[in-house]
């Protein structure tokens, strides 16, 4: 699993996605050629609507504790992505000639790792890559818990197993 370059001004891009949606998780891919990223998909979180919690992944009790929440509050501690937003972004990396490197989304309150349902659904979504024939992509988290001093790191997460990824500003 090797380096992923990524231009300073898509990691500041990345950082203002987050700011623009805090206190909501921003998500969405980034992806390029050759191990280096080119272009961000910024991909709708829709986990504020109602419902949202029910279709995803969560387990019981996580979907209890949703389900008594708003739909704001809902959208500060996760996210799913829109699904028709997803396929358009896959669709058209296909179309440029890009290679979908990593996985985004923002932590408005927590740190840059993975937390137990970030795992969880990387977990669940392995063999979803390889049936949209894409390789395992690296998962970023933008910490805004120091608003200040934001914090982008990237995650290898495959069968459960968290290991950071190598990333690497130009």
């Amino acid at each position: 699993m090797s380096d992923l370059s990524i231009p300073q001004q898509i990691l500041d891009d990345l950082v203002a996605h987050a700011r623009e949606l805090d206190p909501f998780e921003c998500c969405g891919f980034l992806a390029g050629t050759n191990k280096t990223v080119t272009r961000v998909y910024r991909i709708k979180n829709v986990v504020s609507l109602d419902g949202a919690a029910q279709a995803a992944s969560f387990d019981n009790a996580k979907v209890e504790h949703l389900s008594r929440l708003s739909p704001e509050e809902r959208a500060e501690i996760a996210f799913i992505m829109d699904a028709q937003e997803m396929f358009q972004a896959v669709k058209d990396m296909r179309k440029q000639g890009l290679t979908l490197h990593a996985v985004y989304h923002s932590h408005p309150h927590d740190p840059a790792r993975p937390s137990i349902t970030d795992i969880k659904i990387a977990n669940e979504w392995e063999e979803n890559w390889s049936r949209l024939n894409l390789a395992l992509p690296i998962y970023m988290l933008v910490s805004l818990m120091d608003k200040a001093h934001p914090d982008v790191r990237g995650y290898w997460i495959k069968n459960g197993s968290v290991v950071p990824a190598s990333i690497l500003p130009i």
